[in-house]
């Protein structure tokens, strides 16, 4: 039998709450919470709603690191600065993560609207 997939709402800390990255504010960057992964589980993140946004130059990079609250680095030259105006680019996965936590890190680039992320681990 196949394992099932979670599915996890990535969420940021802001100045009042941690909240979930859904109908996200497109104009607001961040960088999501660690997010534990079970070890060198296959995963997919989805960016949904977008055709809602008015895109300016958003860039989405993937950030790994072995300890939650260590230093984070890109997870690989293909998953930094990725162009999610493009839409095959809103559909990000990997069938290993071999670190033990993730991070999410949207930068706007004057992109206005709303999105949410929907990540399966």
């Amino acid at each position: 039998m196949l394992k099932q997939k979670e599915e996890y709402i990535p969420q940021v800390t802001t100045a009042s709450a941690i909240v979930d990255v859904t109908l996200w504010n497109a104009a607001t960057s961040f960088t999501t919470e660690a997010i534990e992964f079970p070890s060198n589980a296959a995963w997919v993140l989805d960016i949904e709603g977008w055709a809602a946004v008015t895109a300016g130059a958003p860039l989405l990079t993937i950030l790994h690191s072995n300890t939650r609250d260590g230093e984070y680095s890109p997870y690989s030259t293909l998953a930094t600065n990725i162009d999610i105006t493009i839409s095959k680019n809103r559909m990000i996965y990997d069938d290993i993560f071999p670190a033990r936590y993730m991070k999410i890190q949207y930068v706007s680039g004057g992109s206005t609207g709303t999105f949410s992320l929907v990540l399966s681990k």
